[in-house]
C-alpha cells in the first residue's frame, strides 16, 4: 500500500473502491495498529459505493513516528495535505474516538472540503472529567518510564487499556507491544495534543453546518454516551443514534455492522437531500 511524505512525515495510507470519497480517521491516543482494524471491518463492503481513504496518523500503525508535529492543528493539516496529494477536493469525513477531534477540526477549518461529517464514539475533549482521565494516563506513562522503563511502560499501558488481552490473545498482545515500542516516542506527545484541545473545538461547534451523524454506544466505558449527546446538542441539525448495550470501539466491535449500516444510510439520505436541493 502507498507510503508518501505527507506534511513532513512518512504516511501510510490505503485506498479502496471508487465513487464519492469517504475518509475514515482511526482512534487511539498514540501508538497502536492505526487503521488496520477499520480496514478489515469495512473496506471490502463500503468500497462498492465509495472511494475509501484510510491513513495511519503520525506515530500510529505503519506511519512514521516523527519527532514533532503532534498538535491538533497539525494533525488536521496531515489530513488536508493527504487529500490535496490525492486530488480530492471534497470528501465525507468520519472520525472515530480520538479521530473525532481531527474530523471536527477539519470540518471547521475546511468546510468547503467536507461533504458530510460522521462522528463515532467521540467527543470535543472539552469535558473536565475526560481531560482529567487523559491527564492521569499521561502522568502514569511518564511515571512508568522513570520507574520501570519503556518496555514495561508499554506492557502496563496495554494491560490497562485491554484487560485480559495478554492472557487471552498473547500473540496479539506481543504484536501490539512491538508496535508501541517502535512508536513510543510519539505516545506522550499525542496524549498531550488532546489535553491541549481545551475548549477550542467545543467553542466552535455551532459553526458546523454540513449534515452530521453522531453514533455512540450507551455502554461506552471509554468515552461516556453523554459526550455524544452533548455533541448532538451543540451541532445544529445533527443526527444522533444511541446503540443499546454497545461498548467503545463501534467501528470494530460487535456493533460494526450496524454502525456501517447507519453510515451508509446517512450518506445515501444526505446525497438524496443534496440532489433535491439542487433542483430548487
Amino acid at each position: 500500500m502507498p507510503e508518501e511524505i505527507i506534511n513532513g512525515f512518512r504516511m501510510h495510507y490505503e485506498l479502496y473502491g471508487s465513487g464519492p470519497a469517504l475518509v475514515m480517521i482511526h482512534g487511539g491516543l498514540g501508538g497502536g495498529e492505526g487503521s488496520a482494524a477499520t480496514v478489515t471491518n469495512h473496506a471490502t463492503i463500503l468500497d462498492k459505493d465509495y472511494q475509501l481513504i484510510f491513513y495511519d496518523r503520525r506515530g500510529a500503525g505503519q506511519s512514521e513516528t516523527p519527532v514533532d508535529g503532534y498538535s491538533m492543528d497539525n494533525q488536521t493539516e496531515d489530513l488536508h495535505s493527504l487529500l490535496v496529494h490525492l486530488g480530492v477536493s471534497k470528501a465525507n469525513i468520519l472520525g472515530s474516538s480520538a479521530g473525532g477531534p481531527i474530523a471536527l477540526l477539519f470540518a471547521l477549518d475546511h468546510p468547503e472540503m467536507t461533504e458530510n461529517l460522521i462522528l463515532i464514539n467521540t467527543m470535543s475533549y472539552a469535558q473536565k472529567e475526560q481531560q482529567a482521565v487523559r491527564q492521569r494516563e499521561l502522568d502514569q506513562l511518564k511515571a512508568n518510564i522513570v520507574s520501570v522503563g519503556k518496555e514495561a511502560s508499554v506492557e502496563r499501558a496495554l494491560e490497562s487499556r485491554n484487560p485480559g488481552l495478554r492472557e487471552q490473545q498473547p500473540a496479539r498482545f506481543q504484536n501490539l507491544k512491538e508496535v508501541n515500542l517502535r512508536q513510543f516516542d510519539g505516545l506522550a506527545k499525542t496524549i498531550q495534543s488532546y489535553l491541549d484541545i481545551g475548549d477550542s473545538i467545543e467553542s466552535r461547534l455551532s459553526e458546523i453546518s454540513m449534515p452530521t451523524l453522531i453514533a455512540h454506544g450507551d455502554a461506552d466505558s471509554r468515552i461516556p454516551v453523554n459526550c455524544g449527546r452533548e455533541l448532538h446538542q451543540d451541532i445544529n441539525g445533527s443526527e444522533l443514534h444511541i446503540i443499546s448495550g454497545a461498548e467503545h470501539g463501534l467501528m470494530t466491535n460487535d456493533a460494526a455492522d450496524r454502525v456501517r449500516g447507519l453510515v451508509a444510510q446517512f450518506l445515501e439520505n444526505a446525497a438524496e437531500t443534496a440532489k433535491e436541493s439542487a433542483k430548487v
